[in-house]
């Protein structure tokens, strides 16, 4: 199995940052895509965006903790297959029953040991694999997409009789301009984009636009140079907001309600989430 192929996403849910982080630094290093994320509450937009493989989840969190979490997590269709399990300080019989009972794949005690952890990973690179069989065979949904010129986007709408881009063409519309607005607005160059609708719903996944300066900062000073970071981003995109509203509307048709975007200070991964007022008409 190759790299590629044995990498997984994963969101590690705890309100310790330095902990949180930690583990995140660990599973990145065995060569996946992780999402740090400091609450419970905020955890379940950043998953619907983010559509991890597994979840470690701390279970003694002040804003909602970790099984009020985990059931909410099991109720959703999407996340019925996905691998949640419990971080947690008291590992006793009790509190294993009821992580269980929350809908817990496992529990690991505090500490997490490194053999622990990789052994949860092993435990899902079959599923990783089989995934990436489907890419190849054309199965499933590449992770990289074909970008299509907005201005090509446009005629192509002009000649069709209901002036509607295919799903295709809209989300390959939407990487190209996401792209080039980083490249011309932020000076960056993102490794890779992925863009899909659920329903009102348009996720974009950008991997791998940290600067040398971020990271950088990002060392130096772990807790306040992660903030520092994540809020002159969010700044950026605010400022921005118009012209990405502009941009979803033109290819979709369809206004933006809102807009929320988070990037990974691990792995250098945004997310941007636009809230669309209905769902658009494809062709």
């Amino acid at each position: 199995m190759t790299p590629s192929e044995s990498t997984l996403r994963v969101l590690i849910v705890d309100d310790n940052r330095d902990g949180a982080d930690a583990l995140g630094l660990l599973v990145e290093a065995f060569g996946n895509q992780v999402h740090v994320t400091y609450g419970g509450s905020q955890a379940l937009d950043v998953a619907t965006a983010f559509r991890p493989d597994l979840m470690l989840v701390d279970l003694a969190m002040p804003d909602m903790d970790g099984c009020v979490l985990a059931s909410r997590f099991r109720e959703i269709p999407a996340f019925a297959r996905t691998k949640i399990v419990a971080i947690t300080g008291h590992a006793d019989i009790g509190h294993r029953a009821m992580a269980k009972k929350a809908g817990f794949d496992a529990v690991l005690a505090k500490p997490v040991s490194l053999n622990d952890v990789e052994g949860v990973l092993d435990g899902l690179k079959v599923v990783s694999s089989r995934q990436s069989l489907n890419l190849r065979s054309g199965r499933g949904t590449p992770e990289t997409q074909s970008r299509l010129l907005i201005g090509e986007a446009r005629r192509i709408r002009s000649e069709r009789e209901s002036k509607a881009l295919t799903l295709a063409e809209s989300q390959a519309a939407i990487c190209e301009g996401i792209l080039g607005f980083q490249e011309e607005y932020m000076g960056l160059r993102a490794e890779r984009i992925h863009s899909h609708f659920i329903k009102d719903l348009l996720v974009v996944r950008i991997q791998g636009t940290l600067t040398l300066a971020e990271r950088q900062l990002g060392k130096a000073s772990p807790e306040k140079g992660r903030d520092l970071i994540k809020q002159t981003r969010k700044q950026l995109v605010e400022l921005a907001r118009p012209m990405l509203e502009s941009l979803v509307h033109e290819v979709t048709g369809v206004k933006v309600r809102s807009m929320h975007h988070d990037i990974s200070t691990v792995t250098g991964e945004e997310v941007v989430v636009f809230t669309l007022v209905t769902s658009p008409r494809l062709e």
